[in-house]
């Protein structure tokens, strides 16, 4: 397993596939991004209800919705699903009370889902996949009050945890050599201060890291926003600043920050820091450029001609209404960024995140000309059209050719 990781991703370039609706309008479907350059997709592939993909770790993905968490090998068909656990989680009365009043509103942008998010890490010392899944259950920017019911999912074993060190802000966490960081929330709590928490996987201890002092700064008549995410194996905040149309990346290495570089996005159409939320998903080891995802358009930034090339534009898919149409619609035709093109086909049911998870075993995939599917029986939210621009129809993932799976077999250890 371990070498067929490494022979696949021995270039270490970024590999995009887009994610759609299942076949039979279940669960999810997964293609290499540059399917769309030999055929425009189906109106039947298109999500119906919003999805947040996290970036691949140890070979799988992390695919959430409002209401559940759905952790996929794209390359295997491997899948199980999660419900939100702090749904269930006992709330003190007095915050009940409160709730009813209480403004919780989830901020409208392609990366947050609802009054939660979640983050897919690894344990190192049990070589296992963890899910942590957040939950507002009160969050009032007016009064700073709040709850949240933190929730870590591992193999056999559920914990919720009330107490962390500072409220968390609605962008989904980054996951970096067993650890597990999110950018604080100003508006919340006692602190008007950013800071970065990170949550050690292993160990089950929060910390909390200073930010620059650019980025940590923050009072109520700023428009800017914060996050973190990972770049070239290093943890990296990044502020985002709508009026100068600016993403300022700082990268933290040997326990120091220093700037890594600066985005300027005022000449790039689609990428308006005002109009969107635009993440830096990596960075090229090939020439330098920097992938950028708003959820309806990804592209490469230059940073020496300060230019954006698109890889993929959803307002161009769009404009298909069947398949019948232009061939090559939404995807630029020199990017070839993926090789895994076989087809497999999977369905399991959600389970409660109690029992243990169903998954299916799958032979070695072999690399192909095809497309490929995969599904675990997620049934879409009712009510919702393709062409709701709160819901992308299709949502681009980065991820990693693996044969991993969850949980892993372990072998028995044996005392000389």
């Amino acid at each position: 397993m371990r070498s067929y990781y490494e022979h696949n991703n021995i270039d270490g370039r970024p590999k995009i596939m887009l994610v759609g609706k299942g076949a039979r309008g279940l669960g999810f479907s997964f293609a290499p991004m540059g399917k769309l350059l030999r055929e425009a997709p189906s109106q039947g592939t298109w999500l119906d209800t919003k999805v947040v993909c996290s970036k691949p770790c140890h070979g799988m993905n992390l695919l959430s919705t409002e209401s559940e968490d759905y952790l996929y090998n794209p390359c295997t068909g491997y899948c199980s699903s999660y419900h939100t656990r702090g749904r269930f989680a006992y709330v003190p009365n007095h915050i009940l009370s409160m709730m009813h009043d209480s403004v919780r509103t989830p901020e409208d942008h392609a990366f947050g889902v609802g009054n939660r998010n979640a983050g897919l890490g690894f344990n190192l010392l049990t070589q296992e996949h963890v899910i942590v899944q957040i939950l507002y259950h009160l969050k009032d920017f007016e009064s700073r009050q709040y709850l949240l019911t933190f929730s870590v999912i591992a193999p056999g074993s559920v914990q919720d945890h009330f107490e962390r060190p500072l409220p968390l802000n609605d962008m989904p966490p980054t996951y970096l050599s067993g650890v597990l960081y999110w950018m604080s929330e100003p508006r919340l709590g006692q602190s008007y201060e950013r800071a970065i928490v990170s949550y050690n996987i292993a160990t089950r201890m929060f910390g909390v890291i200073p930010c620059p002092s650019s980025i940590a700064m923050w009072n109520s008549t700023s428009p800017s926003q914060a996050f973190v995410v990972e770049l070239e194996g290093i943890l990296c905040a990044v502020h985002a600043d709508p009026v100068a149309d600016e993403l300022d990346i700082w990268k933290l290495e040997h326990g120091r920050w220093d700037r890594a570089c600066r985005i300027y996005l005022e000449d790039c159409s689609g990428y308006s820091l005002g109009a969107n939320v635009v993440v830096p998903l990596a960075v090229d080891p090939k020439d330098g450029r920097i992938m950028l995802n708003t959820g309806r358009k990804l592209g490469l930034y230059d940073p020496t001609k300060q230019s954006v090339e698109n890889l993929y534009d959803l307002d161009e898919v769009l404009r298909v209404t069947s398949s019948e149409q232009s061939p090559r619609v939404g995807v630029y035709e020199d990017v070839q960024m993926t090789k895994c093109g076989h087809y497999v086909e999977k369905f399991c049911l959600p389970k409660s995140p109690l029992e243990q998870p169903t998954f299916f075993d799958e032979p070695s995939p072999k690399l192909s000309g095809k497309r490929f599917t995969c599904s675990n029986g997620v049934q879409p939210l009712e009510g919702r059209t393709p062409l709701d621009s709160k819901v992308m129809p299709l949502v681009p993932m980065l991820y990693e050719e693996s044969l991993a799976r969850f949980p892993r077999v372990c072998k028995t250890r044996w005392l000389s």
